[in-house]
């Protein structure tokens, strides 16, 4: 993408965000109150290795 403010080249995953955030085709949601957040590394892990493909966690609260 190219920036409006420096006309310089880069990707949404490049910026700086204040607060975690993600772009992505789809999203894993849990509902669990009781589920641990963030998720430990080992449980991402073992998420990206079943789905082949890299995760960012994003903790929402609305």
């Amino acid at each position: 993408m190219t920036m409006s403010c420096c006309s310089a080249q880069t990707d949404l995953n490049a910026l700086d965000y204040v607060e975690a955030a993600g772009f992505a085709r789809y999203s894993l949601v849990t509902t669990d109150p009781e589920c641990e957040l963030p998720l430990p590394p080992a449980t991402v892990q073992a998420l990206e290795d079943l789905l082949g493909t890299d995760l960012r966690q994003v903790i929402a609260r609305y």
